[in-house]
């Protein structure tokens, strides 16, 4: 999960598409991920659990959020829950459930719940 992160800053588009899953690549734009990776300014990643993904597993699970400023200057969180699976010793990533981006606006409270939508107050969250 770090290395793709990774890759998003500098926008290492090949490694990308060849960390991905192959039957998954041709739902993948090389010109999308290109611009998307461009257009923001990629602040942190907060890896928020794992489940397997051991060495000696063949799966595994990364929940993650990572902060970035668009192209409009506005913090950001891409919060997702993605798949990896294991083949001749490489992981690939295989798929994504977004948990949500959300615009973490100046206006917000410290007390009130992150726009991220964790559950936790913008204080003890994003807001840190």
């Amino acid at each position: 999960m770090r290395s793709r992160y990774s890759a998003y800053v500098v926008v290492d588009v090949k490694y990308l598409i060849a960390t991905t899953y192959p039957t998954q690549q041709k739902n993948f734009d090389e010109a999308d991920i290109r611009a998307w990776a461009m257009a923001n300014q990629w602040q942190k990643l907060e890896v928020i659990a794992t489940r397997k993904g051991k060495f000696n597993e063949e799966d595994g699970e990364v929940e993650f959020k990572a902060s970035y400023v668009n192209d409009t200057g506005t913090l950001q969180t891409h919060h997702e829950k993605s798949t990896f699976v294991k083949e001749n010793g490489k992981w690939y990533y295989l798929s994504g459930i977004i948990g949500g981006t959300k615009s973490l606006n100046s206006s917000q409270n410290r007390n009130d719940l992150c726009a991220c939508g964790s559950g936790k107050k913008y204080k003890k969250c994003c807001g840190k």
